[in-house]
């Protein structure tokens, strides 16, 4: 049986006045310090930096280590992405983890903390700040287990306040400019983080491309993957949400995935988890099956549109059998390359890809002419 949504209507008081007090400040006290006293490059070099570094905190160690397991790493690392974490003032690890695991188990259900289906400003902030929560940490009894972020959880006030507070007005005011830092680079600082980070559950749930899972609201945005190191590629985590990487293609904006991968290539994070690329191919072949049936489904009395969807589905099904030919192909030249036995798997793995290639050929062509009449 499936646990009573947790969430009541009472307004928080304290997310309430820490909102207001930081935006106010960042939005008008950010012209009118600079119109009275300027910027110095050193107050840009620290706003800079704590706008790169507790976002990134967020989305490779919050997001991806600890909600996730994507990847392994050792104490220090751990120990700086919670302290950078904590300063970017969106509660502990452990309970920012549980939130996070049970909006992926109940998305868009009354169980999901940040459902979009209860309106985009509930989503962006308004849970936060309109509606009281219930964590349950049962959803991380595996992260409990850890000393480190149990101690940031019991004591998150103090790693927060030292952090996101006392750590950029103390580097301000080593370079006289104490009050510049508490305007830009606290709160300036944390209205910027806060919305981008609001803009996964909010405009990543609306808007974009549905790659994988064409029905989920989960999507891929670009342009919000470039505003979050990453993060805006929604689609594929969503299905995909044991990988570390949220942006698959080599070409797709997605630093955190960079950060950790050069991580890992140090020797300073260890099993980092990916899908394969076949599993990525299959999702997606799935979905652009899904797309073009559903559209001839409409009319299902029409005679045309049944013969039509014969042919999709026996295209997609001879597409399926070459890509299962050509992944056993490829399991098969990784065996044999390791037992230096590789020019026949090698011709095979050639033949399977160029017989995929073919068939996927045609499937583009099909779905080119029928996508584009919907």
């Amino acid at each position: 049986m499936a646990p009573k949504p947790s969430a009541i209507r009472k307004n928080n008081w304290v997310n309430i006045i820490f909102f207001a007090v930081t935006t106010l400040v960042g939005l008008i006290g950010t012209p009118l310090y600079i119109y009275k006293f300027g910027v110095t490059g050193s107050e840009i070099v620290l706003l800079v930096f704590f706008v790169v570094v507790t976002p990134l905190s967020i989305t490779t160690g919050y997001h991806r280590l600890f909600a996730h397991a994507t990847y392994k790493t050792n104490a220090v690392i751990r120990f700086l992405l919670l302290f950078f974490g904590g300063a970017a003032f969106e509660q502990s690890a452990l309970q920012w983890s549980s939130q996070h695991r049970a909006h992926h188990r109940y998305v868009d259900t009354d169980l999901d903390p940040y459902s979009i289906k209860k309106g985009f400003f509930y989503a962006h902030m308004g849970w936060l700040i309109f509606w009281q929560h219930e964590t349950d940490y049962d959803y991380v009894k595996d992260l409990a287990e850890d000393a480190l972020i149990m101690h940031q959880h019991r004591y998150y006030l103090l790693w927060a306040i030292v952090a996101g507070i006392v750590t950029p007005l103390l580097l301000g005011a080593l370079t006289g400019h104490l009050l510049g830092a508490f305007v830009l680079s606290i709160c300036l600082r944390l209205t910027v983080v806060y919305h981008l980070t609001f803009f996964i559950n909010s405009i990543c749930h609306i808007f974009g491309r549905s790659t994988y899972d064409i029905y989920a609201t989960a999507k891929d945005n670009w342009f919000i993957a470039f505003l979050t190191f990453g993060e805006g590629y929604h689609n594929f985590h969503h299905r995909f949400s044991g990988d570390y990487r949220n942006g698959v293609r080599w070409y797709q904006w997605d630093p955190s995935k960079w950060l950790i991968a050069l991580l890992g290539k140090t020797g300073l994070a260890w099993d980092l988890r990916r899908v394969s690329n076949f599993r990525i191919l299959e999702a997606q072949l799935a979905g652009e099956n899904r797309r073009v049936t559903d559209w001839l489904a409409r009319d299902d009395k029409n005679t045309e549109f049944l013969k039509l969807g014969e042919i999709v589905q026996a295209q997609y099904d001879s597409l399926g059998q070459d890509l299962v030919k050509w992944e056993k192909a490829a399991r098969k030249y990784k065996l044999m390359s390791r037992r230096q036995v590789v020019d026949y798997s090698k011709r095979n793995l050639a033949e399977a890809r160029e017989q995929f290639d073919y068939t996927h050929h045609d499937w583009k062509a099909l779905l080119k002419q029928y996508l584009t009449a919907a």
